[in-house]
């Protein structure tokens, strides 16, 4: 999942602690994006980020007050932030058994949930937006599933997002990595995105890239799958 967020709102807020790693410790990091999706509807999700290449840089800068006019959080308040949004996904309908999983030695972020509905997954993005008060212009029906088809969207304007960040900003996502994984019950019988791969058992497909390029246009996140 690659989400939008202003300098200024970062400023303001902790959106989450996966997120503001990107921008406080301007570090390499990969995100990974996992569903689990069964014939029914109901499935698991999973979200991690990873800055574990970058843990001995992120260590001397969290001695730090500031950098380039953000806060530093300390672990404490990473962990609390990380337990509002365990409580937030929680308290939503049709989810359940939801952990957030905060390594503050490798720095490898992690939340996983199970949903009901995909309907309820995005439900948990809109709560989290509508939280910190994100503008709501910015889209949370990144999924759909209907009729033995799965939709992975991205209806998020990143670029003008993107440009409008500073210099300094702009290059936390030179070398970020994202990689998608979706999983089903049935097997694949098509998919939109060229890029993807699918599994020898034909019941999951994998997607691997480069953020700056999905940023700028030269890869695609989106995909439309269909199933037997």
């Amino acid at each position: 999942m690659i989400n939008g967020i202003t300098k200024h709102t970062m400023k303001k807020v902790y959106f989450i602690p996966l997120l503001c790693f990107v921008f406080l410790f301007q570090s390499c990091f990969e995100v990974i994006e996992e569903v689990k999706i069964k014939d029914d509807g109901s499935g698991h999700f999973n979200f991690v980020i990873n800055f574990s290449q970058s843990k001995t840089k992120i260590n001397s800068v969290l001695k730090m007050q500031k950098i380039n006019g953000y806060v530093i959080p300390s672990k404490e308040e990473i962990k609390n932030e990380a337990a509002k949004l365990e409580a937030l996904a929680q308290n939503t309908a049709g989810i359940s058994n939801v952990k957030t999983n905060i390594d503050l030695t490798n720095y490898i972020f992690a939340i996983d949930l199970d949903f009901q509905k995909i309907t309820n997954l995005n439900a948990v993005f809109l709560k989290l937006k509508n939280s910190k008060k994100i503008s709501p212009t910015i889209a949370t029906d990144y999924f759909t599933f209907n009729d033995k088809k799965f939709i992975r969207s991205q209806k998020i304007p990143i670029k003008a997002l993107y440009d409008k960040l500073e210099k300094a900003d702009k290059e936390v996502f030179q070398t970020a990595k994202y990689t998608s994984v979706y999983k089903f019950d049935s097997t694949i019988k098509s998919f939109s995105n060229k890029n993807a791969v699918t599994s020898k058992s034909n019941k999951a497909i994998k997607l691997n890239g480069s953020v700056i390029n999905v940023i700028n246009g030269n890869e695609k996140i989106e995909n439309t799958i269909t199933l037997n």
